[in-house]
């Protein structure tokens, strides 16, 4: 019996829902990346210990955490321009949306 266009999709879901996940976390490793070596290259800072206290820590979910270091709130200010961050978030804005939407076409064309 053939499955009518709900029932497809549904099961289609439940079959793609891990490989999204994981393809979501391999976005998410390189998107992190990404936004971890803009910043450095951003950072106003002189000194090469700061720059190299940028980085990102994987959590167990598959997100990332990106600390940017201890001296971020003393450069940037409690509300400030955020010199380096922001700047680094929307330089690679598209390339990252664009790796989520590759994560999801891949994911979905694996569970096919």
């Amino acid at each position: 019996m053939k499955k009518s266009g709900f029932e497809a999709t549904r099961s289609m879901l439940k079959r793609i829902t891990p490989e999204i996940e994981e393809q979501f976390a391999l976005a998410n490793r390189e998107n992190a990346e990404s936004v971890v070596d803009m910043a450095k290259v951003l950072i106003p800072q002189r000194s090469g210990t700061n720059r190299a206290l940028i980085r990102n820590v994987a959590i167990d979910d598959g997100s990332q955490l990106i600390d940017f270091g201890p001296k971020a709130k003393v450069i940037e200010g409690e509300r400030g321009p955020r010199p380096f961050v922001n700047p680094a978030l929307s330089a690679t804005k598209k390339k990252r949306a664009a790796r989520n939407r590759k994560a999801i076409k891949d994911a979905i064309k694996a569970v096919k």
